[in-house]
């Protein structure tokens, strides 16, 4: 039996979490309530004891059972924690490391995942430091539902009302069902881009960030995989339960991929040097008043793509294909040359889905012939959506 902990914030949506936690009980969940001190104000804690049969913890320091510290108790007992509604306020503390109610602590004590579902006036919900918050907490792990258009409280008709209670059921247990269906499963990605030396202070290299990439991983993990992530120099964090190695060069990449062939699925979508200098100064070269060019001699890399497409041991390829223009035709082209079985396409002249934007917008092109489009999207959104038709071709 599946354990689900609700956490209910100060909105006045917190009564549509009885509701739901009602429906999840009627489905067969073990189900217990965390209330925040804000939550208090709009419902209590006894409507959810009615319906759970179980303790509501609204204090931290209200230790009932001296066996246990409760809200560390509460997140091992947990398979999933809810917390809905989910107010600006409390995505702002937990973004930022502020544990000062039951519900966050119980949060910052836990391991298991967590679902957000947002509720909150329209302005509030696209504050800039909202979204940023929101977008920290997805690059930590959290899933957010995303709040709908709807009338508010406040008396807007806008985005900003929490998700109705039966999606959220139905997001829960399309979650739960699919969370563990890549267990035992190897997969293999790229990301970043790589630095070719010139001497010991510069390089060429390019814009990638390396967002993709990582959000790719963190879909394919949050299904049960076994994640390797070979990466290019980037600032981001490793999602939590992939193996992470880091490579500089296009070489050193080639040879780290090389090791991991007989991986069930590779997606490839880091942004590899094409080519790389002939020579390596090993000292910093200098500018010299009578030489005013410099000509850099470069040599071809290992195209890794290619290599996997020919040489993998039963792997489900996927590559990248970043274009600026006549995007379809030069991808098609890319599919064939590297015996790829998928190339993800989008056009990078476009700053918007661009290198280190944190949207995108990409065509999948296939080998039986067929495309799926994704229109513009999160990067971590989008993640999810290329890991579910990537599974379900794989699969067949």
């Amino acid at each position: 039996m599946t354990n689900i902990v609700i956490g209910v914030t100060g909105g006045i949506a917190a009564y549509k979490a009885v509701d739901l936690t009602s429906k999840l009980i009627q489905r067969g969940y073990q189900v217990k309530v965390v209330l925040t001190d804000n939550a208090l104000q709009f419902i209590t804690p006894l409507a959810f004891q009615a319906i759970g049969r179980n303790h509501v913890y609204t204090n931290t320091f209200k230790e009932e059972d001296p066996n246990v510290i409760s809200h560390i108790n509460i997140g091992e007992w947990a398979d999933l924690i809810v917390v809905a509604p989910v107010t600006a306020n409390t995505i702002g503390k937990l973004a930022n490391g502020i544990y000062d109610n039951m519900l966050l602590n119980t949060l910052a004590a836990n391991t298991k995942p967590v679902i957000m579902a947002p509720a909150m006036n329209v302005h509030m919900y696209e504050q800039p430091a909202v979204q940023r918050n929101i977008k920290q907490l997805i690059s930590e792990g959290y899933h957010f539902l995303d709040a709908e258009s709807g009338f508010l409280a406040c008396g807007y008709n806008a985005k900003g009302r929490m998700a109705n209670v039966p999606d959220i059921v139905d997001y829960i247990e399309t979650f739960l069902n699919k969370r563990n269906d890549l267990t035992g499963k190897r997969v293999l990605i790229t990301a970043g881009p790589t630095r070719e030396a010139l001497d010991p202070v510069r390089y060429i290299t390019n814009h990638s960030s390396g967002k993709m990439g990582y959000s790719i991983a963190r879909a394919f993990k949050q299904r049960g995989a076994e994640v390797t992530l070979v990466s290019g120099p980037v600032d981001l964090n490793t999602p939590h339960g992939v193996h992470r190695i880091d490579v500089e060069s296009a070489d050193e990449m080639f040879e780290t991929v090389s090791e991991f062939m007989d991986y069930d699925i590779g997606i490839f979508t880091a942004a590899v040097s094409d080519y790389k200098p002939e020579t390596y100064s090993d000292h910093k070269m200098k500018k010299t008043d009578d030489v005013d060019d410099l000509n850099i001699k470069l040599s071809k890399t290992t195209d890794i793509l290619k290599y996997a497409g020919h040489n993998h041991k039963g792997m489900y390829v996927v590559g990248f294909a970043a274009e600026t223009r006549d995007v379809h035709q030069y991808a098609s082209e890319k599919l064939k040359k590297k015996n790829a079985d998928c190339i993800i396409m989008n056009d990078v002249s476009d700053s918007s889905i661009g290198m280190n934007s944190d949207e995108n917008e990409v065509t999948m092109i296939f080998k039986s012939g067929e495309d799926v489009h994704f229109e513009k999207n999160d990067k971590e959104k989008l993640a999810a959506d290329i890991a579910e038709v990537i599974i379900s071709r794989w699969q067949k």
